[in-house]
């Protein structure tokens, strides 16, 4: 009788999140060739910023919106919190925020704003 209703429950729960259009997987909204990518995962409010060549090519990163500013880098070497080439930040909710990646003449930015759990953004070339 559970097996069933769980099974019934995770068919009803497919269903709703492919009608509305919502994903818990992550989207890649960012991505200089030779530096890094930033992905989004909006169902969690989490941003993943992925440095291609860790150790040899640092990927900075900034995150601005009205009610923060965060800046770090992924792949780097110069302090211990810059070395994971895979680090985790958490998205701005309700408000317009600007992501930037860039290592000298490489760059890419994407103006963007989350609303319970949907993501919108604009990369900016």
């Amino acid at each position: 009788m559970m097996k069933r209703l769980f099974v019934t429950l995770s068919i009803l729960m497919s269903v709703l999140l492919l009608s509305f259009g919502l994903s818990f997987a992550g989207r890649v909204i960012l991505s200089v060739p030779g530096l890094g990518k930033v992905e989004a995962y909006p169902s969690s409010r989490q941003l993943v910023f992925t440095a291609f060549n860790p150790g040899r090519v640092p990927m900075e990163y900034s995150i601005w919106s009205p009610r923060s500013y965060k800046q770090s880098e992924a792949g780097g070497w110069a302090k211990p919190e810059f070395r994971p080439a895979v680090k985790r930040e958490r998205m701005p909710h309700y408000v317009p925020f600007i992501i930037t990646i860039s290592r000298y003449e490489k760059i890419g930015a994407a103006i963007c704003r989350e609303n319970d759990g949907r993501l919108g953004c604009k990369v900016m070339r």
